[in-house]
């Protein structure tokens, strides 16, 4: 059986590297389930159980985090495997469990650019990150909330020196405004750079979902879960490029057994 490390908040799960191996195991329907883990726990929670360091932060001090799984024997109770990494994880769980779809390409290109992507997502989002950040954080669990609020201020010391805590930080509705706006075109902009995204189809191509998908999903059920299905964020996103993203987290809703 494999355990799941995902992190808890009022709203359910929430995060969207965490829903990109979500998706992985629910595509591929294989069992699992989950250990919550509240922020401050998860370096100590995964050292337990010898699972290292997803990366490096700026000073060179190991960085801990989710998705993170230990695979079990269900008749040995022997540790098949237990790793950070939601690329890493998907890789893994390709090759130990054949029977399944894969969500990873075999073609060394293709392989290429899905990773690419997934890593480089990211920076898709980074003109509206402190906000949805600071939208998430009454979402949380005490224990978390404190914590993420002073990791996240710290982070963004260069834009915003002086601040300690998230809640300090101010955003006037403008501010949102310009941001949400750069987000849009950030978005837009990164995505129409993929020509089967821009007709629609799946990252890879008409018939071949997988990884970079589940990435892509991940990121709109973050915001989707951060900002309230109702909200006019999540309308207004829904809507970009013509309903594009809202007929995408669509095509997914089978394989968000959450």
């Amino acid at each position: 059986m494999i355990t799941l490390f995902d992190l808890p908040s009022t709203v359910g799960t929430w995060s969207p590297n965490v829903w990109r191996t979500r998706y992985t195991l629910d595509y591929k329907n294989i069992p699992y389930k989950v250990e919550w883990v509240e922020y401050p726990d998860i370096a100590p929670t995964l050292q337990s159980h010898n699972i290292g360091p997803g990366g490096r932060k700026p000073d060179g001090s190991p960085y801990y985090s989710v998705p993170a799984i230990i695979d079990v024997d269900d008749e040995t109770g022997k540790v098949k495997k237990a790793l950070a990494d939601s690329v890493e994880i998907a890789k893994y769980l390709d090759e130990a469990y054949p029977d399944t779809p894969k969500v990873l390409p075999d073609d060394e290109k293709e392989l290429e650019s899905v990773v690419g992507f997934a890593n480089g997502l990211m920076r898709l989002w980074v003109p509206v990150f402190m906000i949805v950040c600071k939208a998430m954080l009454p979402q949380l669990h005490p224990p978390s909330r404190e914590f993420f609020s002073r990791v996240r201020a710290k982070d963004a010391q260069q834009l915003y020196p002086g601040y300690e805590t998230l809640e300090d930080i101010p955003f006037s509705k403008e501010d949102k405004e310009a941001a949400w706006k750069a987000f849009k075109e950030s978005f837009t902009k990164g995505l129409a750079a993929h020509e089967n995204l821009v007709q629609g189809k799946w990252f890879l191509g008409e018939g071949r979902i997988g990884f970079a998908d589940f990435v892509i999903g991940g990121v709109l059920l973050w915001l989707e879960t951060v900002f309230g299905e109702e909200s006019e964020e999540w309308k207004d996103m829904s809507q970009w490029d013509g309903g594009r993203w809202e007929k995408f987290i669509d095509g997914l809703k089978e394989y968000q057994k959450a």
